[in-house]
């Protein structure tokens, strides 16, 4: 009886003690998922004093402290501590004893390469290499992603840039009916990347500010922040600089409640890079105060250079001869270290020809000349050779479907005969193919709006996969409620035109993976998919009131505005019985108009 009664009393002990560890790993798998983000977005900001509480108990697992202290490198990497960022990493994974299939351990490999790639060292692909090996579409798949895109943008064994360029497109391709908005802002910035390795700019700002408007639905933090600073640069490279200027007031708008180390000085180094661009060095003098301070508070070497070379800027400027020495001594006395960036880059190429004319150094300045002749005739056959990567790009983006064939082709391009008629036997399938979509594509289009028809677009949100968890599919139901009376003030002969003009307003609104038809005579319909519900209604009355205003343009249209109403489903599963819920939408709609 004792025996069987110890064995009860162990038993119990047994239970209890296994119960109590996993309710306490169940707890600590929470706390890192709110702790963690991914690859392509940042974690919350104001989690990090918890996180630093997390990782001073002494009771934490190896497991554990070193996903939190991955995590940490995550933090750290947001804030711009580059540094420590690397530092704490390389102890991680330099650790016996570590789960090489672990999220954390596939995170701290990618994150070590990230922090090269913002130093433009080398070795960021040899760690986007083995984060890419570490992970799979299905594994990890935000780190694949990620590595993958990294891969095809710095570290591709082609340097042919059209070739990269496809891959990517074809990687945007996949990803468009089904990757969510940060999934797509990612791809988007990475195109950006490569169009501005091109050296073409205002390409490049196109894709960041695409990506920029995606990532703003989902991104948190400093991460809304990351991408735009990318389009600003981009604008300004381009000669857009009112346009930049407008999204270095959004930049400053949007730090305004972000604040980090990191974005505050990359708020300044925009403010700079744009008053040294429009050469008003009174108020680029002025902004380096800040810009120093900013600088102060982020370990960024190549942050020192930029702001040394505007400081001598201005000093130039003032035709302050001593200040242009303190410069060319204070550099010669350092590790003489410069980027590819700024060792391509004309404007600072122009300014160190500046500088020793300025000082009378002849021979330096001969020097200086004949790099920035070098470079401008570099980059001008590098332009004319960008119609022929870009088209390259186009033909790769059309054939995606062939991409084994075409990569077969592309280990033995050197037989350029060969490849040549492989491109002309794929020609007649890739004309086959693009004229029978266009056909396809004719006939599920509106011919009056040019948008899907009410059956197409009905066929596609029946389609539309189970959203991912927390969030939803949302349909929205828009009536104008004015269009006759709109056609009748302009004339009943431009009842066309005043149609297209409002749907294209509404294409202009939304997003090119969302599902926009016309439903019914006055009618429009607007899907979105894989999109929080909060952020779906934000964006529908974002798309109506941009509808509102379609003829606040329009000269011939005074005083003339659209009144629309709108009803909206949110499901968070897949849609059953879409006509049915079409038509109570439809309903509602009515109930509004007669109440107003």
């Amino acid at each position: 009886m004792r025996l069987l009664i110890s064995f009860i009393i162990w038993a119990l002990a047994s239970f209890l003690a296994f119960s109590f560890s996993a309710s306490a790993n169940e707890d600590f798998d929470a706390t890192l998922a709110k702790m963690r983000a991914h690859t392509y977005d940042c974690p919350n900001d104001a989690l990090f004093p918890e996180l630093e509480t997390l990782l001073s108990q002494d009771t934490l697992t190896q497991r554990q402290r070193f996903a939190l202290s991955v995590a940490k490198g995550q933090f750290l990497i947001c804030r711009g501590d580059y540094a420590n960022a690397l530092s704490l990493l390389q102890q991680q994974v330099a650790q016996d004893d570590i789960d090489k299939t672990s999220y954390a351990y596939a995170s701290a490999i990618y994150q070590i390469g990230f922090v090269y790639d913002a130093q433009e060292n080398p070795k960021r692909c040899e760690y986007y290499n083995e984060a890419q090996t570490l992970s799979s579409p299905q594994h990890h798949s935000d780190i694949f992603t990620s590595s993958s895109l990294n891969l095809i943008t710095y570290c591709s064994a082609s340097s042919d840039v059209g070739e990269r360029l496809g891959k990517m497109f074809n990687v945007l391709e996949r990803y468009s009916g089904v990757g969510s908005p940060g999934e797509l802002a990612h791809i988007h910035n990475s195109i950006g990347l490569l169009y501005g390795s091109l050296g073409q700019h205002s390409l490049a700002a196109e894709q960041y500010l695409k990506a920029h408007e995606m990532g703003l639905q989902v991104y948190e933090g400093s991460n809304k922040l990351s991408i735009l600073i990318s389009a600003i640069v981009s604008l300004l490279s381009s000669g857009q600089t009112d346009e930049a200027y407008q999204r270095i007031l959004e930049y400053g708008r949007l730090n305004s409640t972000i604040d980090t180390p990191l974005t505050n000085y990359h708020y300044q180094y925009a403010l700079s890079f744009y008053y040294r661009k429009t050469r008003n060095y009174e108020q680029l003098a002025f902004t380096l105060a800040d810009f120093k301070e900013a600088l102060s508070a982020v370990s960024s070497s190549l942050g020192q250079l930029f702001y040394n070379w505007h400081a001598t800027e201005v000093c130039l400027y003032d035709n302050n001869l001593p200040c242009l020495q303190d410069y060319i001594e204070g550099f010669e006395q350092g590790e003489n270290y410069i980027p590819p960036r700024l060792r391509t880059n004309l404007d600072y190429l122009s300014f160190n020809l500046s500088l020793y004319l300025a000082l009378g150094d002849i021979e330096k300045a001969k020097v200086a000349a004949t790099a920035l002749a070098k470079e401008v005739d570099r980059k001008f056959v590098k332009q004319q050779d960008s119609a022929r990567v870009l088209s390259s790009a186009t033909l790769y983006n059309k054939i995606y479907t062939l991409e084994s064939e075409i990569e077969a082709a592309e280990k033995r391009r050197t037989n350029t005969l060969y490849l040549l008629g492989a491109i002309m036997t794929l020609l007649s399938g890739i004309i086959a193919f693009v004229l029978r979509r266009k056909f396809l594509a004719s006939k599920a289009i509106d011919p009056a709006t040019q948008l899907l028809n009410a059956e197409t677009a009905i066929a596609r949100i029946n389609k539309l996969p189970a959203p991912k968890e927390s969030r939803a599919i949302a349909i929205a139901i828009f009536d104008v409620r004015n269009l006759r009376e709109i056609t009748r003030q302009l004339g009943s002969t431009r009842a066309d035109s005043v149609l297209r003009k409002i749907s294209q307003t509404m294409q202009n609104a939304t997003r090119g993976n969302d599902i926009l038809g016309r439903f019914g005579t006055e009618q429009f319909i607007l899907c979105l998919h894989n999109i929080e519900e909060r952020s779906a209604r934000t964006f529908f009355e974002r798309v109506q009131s941009a509808l509102n205003t379609t003829f606040e343009t329009d000269a011939t249209a005074d005083h003339l505005n659209v009144e629309s109403s709108m009803s909206i489903f949110i499901s968070h599963e897949k849609i059953e019985g879409l006509n049915a819920v079409l038509d109570d939408m439809v309903v509602s709609l009515g109930m509004n108009q007669r109440q107003h």
